[in-house]
């Protein structure tokens, strides 16, 4: 897969995940519930620091969360959301996990740092179907009683794939939930169409965050090859509610499209989107400029 796509899919679930709620309230879901009973979700707090090395940089990204346990707050977990660059399964996945914890470890010991327990998020959004990895699937010629040195590698598994639509509308969190679908159904853009109205008539009349609202069409018109036609059908079948901005984004993406590599046309396109009321970053987004470019368009506009 290409880089730039890479940073599409990665930018997308840093953002998702990027929000204490939205993240809690997906923790909720695919954690198990005996891990979850344990621990203080709604203190959530989301570390600015990746436990990714140089000899890792091409296997996952991360997000590491900092939770505290139900039963004394003193007590934190570290909660690493690894999310992986390749598109198919990888055999030697939990071999990349355990040396991304126990480096983590080392650095914390050197550092004279705390230990915290670690609990790896292993997510993944391919196409393939990929079952949970086990380690000892690497050693099946080995008698079971060489294979009880194995270390355990213990983690959470997430196929997207594998998690049904009902289980992700229902998450406490709407933004959350419409962002995971829409990433479980963008290599197929047919069943795409088919869950579209469903994941966006879940929201209520007011929308939270239309930020990362428009941030989730706008990854959805850019990572699927929708006809035109058959997205501007679809839309017409969106709830009024909000309708009017998913059209305002669309638009935005077809005149992007119009005006790819012309700066006077994307100078006409960041107007527009600002007059409608598009932050700066998801200008930025549908335009392909620096959202210091954007600012730059913007104040240029406002001294003429």
């Amino acid at each position: 897969m290409p880089k730039n796509k890479h940073n599409i899919h990665d930018k997308f679930v840093r953002e998702a995940f990027s929000d204490p709620k939205r993240a809690a309230a997906s923790f909720r879901t695919i954690l198990p519930k005996v891990l979850v009973d344990q621990l203080q979700l709604d203190q959530l707090a989301v570390l600015n620091e990746s436990y990714i090395d140089t000899e890792l940089n091409e296997f996952f990204s991360d997000l590491v969360f900092e939770v505290p346990i139900l039963k004394d707050a003193a007590l934190k977990v570290d909660i690493v959301l690894l999310f992986e660059h390749k598109s198919v399964p990888d055999k030697h996945v939990l071999i990349q996990v355990g040396y991304y914890m126990f480096a983590h470890y080392f650095k914390a010991i050197k550092n004279k740092g705390n230990l915290k327990p670690i609990i790896p998020i292993i997510y993944y959004q391919g196409k393939r179907k990929w079952k949970a990895p086990q380690l000892s699937n690497l050693f099946k010629s080995y008698h079971v009683e060489i294979k009880t040195y194995l270390p355990e590698i213990k983690h959470v598994f997430v196929a997207l794939h594998s998690l049904s639509d009902e289980v992700l509308l229902a998450m406490r969190n709407d933004l959350m939930a419409a962002a995971m679908v829409t990433q479980k159904w963008k290599n197929k853009p047919d069943l795409l169409l088919e869950e579209f109205v469903k994941v966006f008539s879940i929201f209520a009349e007011e929308i939270d965050d239309r930020n990362f609202f428009n941030t989730i069409v706008v990854y959805m018109l850019r990572t699927t090859e929708l006809e035109p036609d058959s997205v501007k059908k679809l839309i017409e079948a969106i709830p009024p509610n909000i309708k009017e901005n998913i059209m305002t984004t669309y638009n935005q993406i077809i005149q992007k499209g119009k005006t790819e590599g012309k700066i006077e046309g994307k100078i006409e396109v960041v107007l527009n989107a600002s007059q409608q009321g598009l932050p700066i970053d998801i200008i930025a987004n549908i335009t392909n400029l620096d959202v210091k470019e954007v600012e730059n368009i913007l104040k240029e506009h406002r001294k003429g």
